[in-house]
């Protein structure tokens, strides 16, 4: 694919890259990955198809206060029970109660052992307090080689770039997408790994894509102009580059 960032001259191959560094640094604290998501994969909430999205298109409808209030009576009735636990853990995961959310789930995980839908919401909430390690072998019992879920290899995905493991990542990327063909959240998330890797070509690639679908998620769309803006706002650099002010002959 060609290079949409525009060609870069000899004398300001500098000036970009340095340019390029900035708007990374100004991005990727958002995006929180560039110190292992600074520890805690909750704000990776902001962009579409992260752990606590995947899979789960009502989010956040499921975080209203009259919702999760009904749901933590029902869990505090009955806890543990699988069908409420997933519930009121999605709907902390939606209002950003994440150490909660692990904690409700791990419970669920106790009483409902070796149950798949368990494993892999827990799994899912132990990405959010980074507990990477922790999450990639749960969630690899949350489904077979000979029954993946889509869903649970994005979020495998998911985890693997927070660890840094781009490479594996774009694996189960491509796995789920061998399941749900231009799925725009895993789509999304190919997207957002390749940003991570600086290469903006590939991401804007994927994001465009994915936002193209007709059940994408309006994120993403917001996702894929952020990505634009970057390329725009590096590829724009050199040519703000101030003139190199000429020495005097005594300088000289």
């Amino acid at each position: 694919m060609p290079n949409r960032m525009g060609p870069v001259m000899p004398g300001n191959r500098g000036t970009a890259s340095r340019a390029m560094k900035r708007h990374f640094s100004a991005i990727l604290p958002v995006l929180a990955i560039a110190l292992a998501i600074s520890g805690c994969s909750s704000q990776l909430g902001q962009f579409t198809g992260s752990l606590r999205d995947v899979g789960r298109p009502n989010a956040p409808a499921e975080a209203g206060t009259a919702n999760i209030e009904s749901l933590a009576r029902r869990y505090d009735t009955n806890p543990g029970d699988k069908a409420v636990s997933i519930a009121y853990g999605g709907a902390l995961r939606a209002r950003g109660q994440f150490q909660q959310a692990a904690a409700v789930l791990q419970r669920a995980s106790i009483v409902n052992v070796g149950d798949k839908e368990v494993a892999a919401a827990y799994g899912r909430a132990l990405g959010d307090v980074g507990r990477f390690d922790e999450a990639m072998r749960v969630l690899s019992q949350a489904h077979s080689a000979d029954r993946p879920d889509w869903r649970v290899l994005s979020s495998q995905g998911v985890v693997s770039d927070q660890m840094g493991q781009h490479s594996r990542a774009r694996e189960f990327y491509a796995e789920a997408l061998k399941i749900v063909p231009d799925n725009p959240s895993v789509l999304s998330n190919l997207g957002l790994s390749y940003l991570l890797t600086r290469d903006i070509a590939k991401a804007e690639e994927m994001l465009a894509r994915a936002a193209s679908m007709a059940n994408a998620d309006p994120r993403i769309a917001a996702n894929l102009t952020m990505v634009r803006g970057l390329r725009s706002q590096a590829a724009a650099a050199p040519a703000t580059r101030p003139a190199k002010p000429k020495a005097s002959p005594a300088q000289r």
